[in-house]
């Protein structure tokens, strides 16, 4: 009788220990250098009475904004898939425009630790993560505090271009020192090296920008008239009720596993993207269904399957146009629409994501067996296709052509494109149905592990 070895579970993220050394040397580095350099910048701070009163009066801005905000901050959290623009950093930065920056240090620290005590903790994020992306604020405080206290006039009392400049470039500074150590953070923890994620998404820019910008007009006020510091609450509130808005929006019309547009919205774009076509014009629809992708969940477990249903989506994506509209139907099915192409570069296109499909092995995707074993799988996916206005005027009768065709690129073989047929030219009855999986979606999908929570305050 033979035994096998299991190998060892890969790391969740849920706990420091057994991440990757490498991680663990960022981590502890990061917090360290925080530690000891906003220590040393407190330490050479020239203790006054102004100071501490503004000190005071960012923190309590702080406060009251979380507690006002709070039950949306924490939906915002909930709901959200991946790093997220953090609204503190309207009171960070605006402490690194009017604060010494051991005070400025100061401020971050104890910001960070009054959320994790207050919302954080029991919303479940680890001590560990909250602990590194504070650090990755301070750090980024003390960067844009030394900007703005390089020269010896203060940018906020002598309005001019010079300190126009000065500003713009400390909200750059705070923004990339912040953004380089959660974007490594988040690939040495195996997360993807994506431009969404060392660059951020174009509208959580935007957010960040209105964020830091209100920043700047709270140290205004702070310096200016402090009286009036409290009205800055106001757009605040209403900013994160708009963050949450959009994130909802985005959760009704994207696949949670697949990152792609849920059924309900790929729909909807298809449709007006067809009516929106001339009387001359053409499209195609291609219906994607990965072959006995059952056997995948079932040998390999769910989160393998997740993992591949995620790569492939990606790989479908990458191989289209920019303007050609993909979504996930269900289950292991996906769907195209192409807008503008005939028959002969429909079918180029689809032979091209067959091949990329083909091409994913589960063993690149870091996943194991959930035996333990190495996985060992190759995927391949049967296409159909149908074109408009050959095969049918309207999108419904499109997808009914392309899973007639699919059907018969199933009972062919499998991995493989079939193009749809007319009613007119085809009177052959279509084989029989061959047995596929069906559309069932009940997994719910574990969220990413590491830097789902690392939201600390991704600045751009």
């Amino acid at each position: 009788m033979t035994t096998r070895t299991r190998a060892p579970r890969p790391w969740q993220g849920t706990r420091l220990r057994g991440a990757p050394s490498r991680l663990i040397f960022v981590l502890l580095s990061t917090e360290l250098a925080a530690a000891l350099v906003g220590a040393l910048a407190l330490a050479s701070a020239h203790p006054s009475r102004a100071g501490w009163w503004r000190l005071a009066a960012m923190f309590a801005l702080g406060v009251v904004f979380e507690e006002l905000a709070r039950k949306v901050g924490k939906l915002r959290w909930v709901i959200s898939s991946g790093p997220q623009p953090d609204m503190t950093s309207v009171w960070t930065f605006a402490g690194t425009l009017v604060l010494a920056p051991g005070y400025a240090a100061l401020l971050a620290a104890v910001l960070a630790a009054y959320l994790w005590l207050r919302e954080q903790r029991e919303a479940g994020q680890f001590l560990y993560r909250k602990v590194y992306t504070g650090a990755t604020v301070v750090l980024a405080c003390l960067a844009s505090s030394a900007v703005v206290h390089h020269g010896s006039a203060n940018p906020l009392a002598s309005p001019s271009a010079h300190s126009a400049a000065t500003v713009v470039v400390a909200l750059v500074v705070y923004t990339c020192v912040n953004r380089l150590l959660i974007s490594v953070a988040v690939v040495l923890a195996g997360g993807p090296m994506t431009p969404s994620i060392m660059l951020g998404r174009w509208d959580d820019n935007a957010l960040e920008l209105a964020t830091l910008c209100l920043g700047y007009v709270t140290a205004v006020v702070v310096v200016q008239q402090p009286w009036l510091t409290a009205v800055v609450l106001v757009p605040m509130v209403l900013l994160q009720r708009g963050a949450l808005v959009r994130q909802l929006e985005e959760l009704s019309t994207i696949d949670s596993k697949t990152q792609l547009l849920n059924a309900l919205a790929w729909h909807q774009l298809a449709a007006r993207a067809l009516m929106s076509a001339g009387p001359a014009s053409t499209a195609a629809v291609l219906v994607i269904d990965l072959d006995n992708f059952k056997a995948v969940n079932d040998i390999h477990g769910h989160l393998v399957g997740d993992a591949a249903l995620f790569e492939v989506g990606r790989g479908v994506k990458q191989e289209l146009r920019q303007g050609d509209i993909v979504g996930r139907f269900g289950g292991e099915e996906f769907v195209v629409m192409l807008p503008n192409l005939g028959a002969a570069a429909a079918e180029r296109i689809a032979e091209r994501v067959r091949s990329r499909i083909a091409s994913v092995q589960l063993a690149d995707l870091q996943a194991t067996h959930t035996d333990g074993g190495v996985c060992r799988h190759a995927l391949s996916a049967s296409i159909g296709v149908a074109i408009y206005p050959r095969h049918a005027g309207d999108l419904s009768g499109l997808l009914r052509a392309a899973d007639a065709a699919l059907y018969v690129a199933k009972h062919a073989g499998r991995n493989r494109v079939a193009l749809a047929v007319t009613e007119e030219a085809d009177s052959t009855p279509l084989p029989a149905p061959v047995s596929r999986e069906p559309r069932t979606d009940a997994y719910q999908p574990v969220p990413s592990a590491f830097h789902r929570d690392v939201d600390a305050h991704i600045d751009l």
